[in-house]
């Protein structure tokens, strides 16, 4: 590039101190106050100056690494308020709802699975029902069952399988509850009389405990609801034969002969599976029959389909 003499350097130097003159008297202050900044903002197209960004590009040239040293999570953590946080989130009924739906999730596929099992007994007994999709049952309870569109067997007589799941659960929970029971006593006693007691040394009064809680489990249970523990779990309820909520002296009856029907078990689960009304010896002493507490479907078995 060939040198400039001084003639040619003459009206750059001059352009240059009439510029740095006239930034030294600007007043940079005043101006800025003059901005109405609404009306530049109003101004500006937003549309056209996101067009013109390419976001790859400015995503490319942000370091993380830099942002993350920079940042105090330390310092953040302890400026969270986690009781606060916590109350405002309202978490205890988001996790109690979940738990309940996942138990009743549960519950539900369970129970779906135990009424196939019912039909497959039926089956095997060759006493199965024309109808499968609605078998018999007290006809208020049939009438009162919502109608849906996948089978519902609400209100119609529970099958074997269904029952006995149920009894073996109340048994499990009679003596898990008895134990429990048994061990509070215990520890009461050795509190208050500094002795040491056990129910298990004392052989005939642990089985009179035993006979009158097993009595006061089934028949106040079958009275207040008509369901124990185990029937609530595979949804069962006893009713009287034309479907109402059994009294005081049937839930008696039926827990005083219900032993009856223990010690001829085999007779009285043929009976279930083979009777229409699915009753056994202390359902005709009471005059009460079992059904399914809630909209009963059988579930699908892939093992049991014959294949074409």
């Amino acid at each position: 590039m060939p040198r400039r003499g001084p003639l040619e350097r003459l009206p750059q130097a001059v352009a240059e101190q009439v510029v740095r003159r006239i930034v030294e008297l600007l007043d940079i202050n005043e101006i800025v106050q003059r901005v109405d900044v609404d009306d530049v903002v109003q101004r500006v197209d937003v549309n056209a100056v996101l067009e013109r960004v390419d976001i790859n590009t400015l995503v490319d040239r942000v370091d993380m690494d830099r942002i993350a040293e920079r940042i105090d999570v330390n310092a953040i953590a302890s400026r969270i308020d986690v009781d606060e946080l916590v109350r405002k989130a309202d978490l205890g009924p988001i996790i109690a709802q979940s738990t309940t739906g996942m138990l009743g999730e549960f519950l539900g596929l369970l129970r779906r699975d135990v009424v196939s099992l019912d039909d497959v007994l039926d089956t095997l007994t060759r006493f199965k029902r024309r109808n499968v999709s609605r078998p018999g049952g007290p006809p208020a309870l049939i009438a009162a069952a919502p109608h849906t569109a996948e089978p519902n067997r609400e209100g119609h007589y529970a099958g074997g399988v269904t029952r006995l799941l149920a009894f073996v659960v109340d048994i499990g929970a009679i003596w898990g509850l008895f134990l429990l029971g048994s061990a509070a006593v215990e520890q009461a006693v050795r509190l208050v009389s500094g002795h040491s007691y056990t129910v298990e040394a004392h052989r005939t009064v642990a089985t009179i405990a035993v006979s009158v809680w097993a009595f006061l489990y089934f028949s106040v249970q079958w009275y207040l609801s008509g369901r124990t523990i185990g029937m609530a779990v595979f949804g069962a309820r006893v009713v009287t034969a034309d479907g109402h909520s059994i009294a005081r002296r049937a839930a008696v009856i039926r827990t005083l002969v219900l032993p009856i029907s223990i010690a001829f078990f085999f007779v009285a689960l043929i009976e279930i599976v083979i009777r229409s009304d699915r009753r056994a010896l202390h359902d005709f002493a009471a005059g009460t029959c079992v059904v399914y507490h809630w909209e009963a479907r059988a579930a699908s078995l892939p093992w049991l389909h014959r294949e074409d």
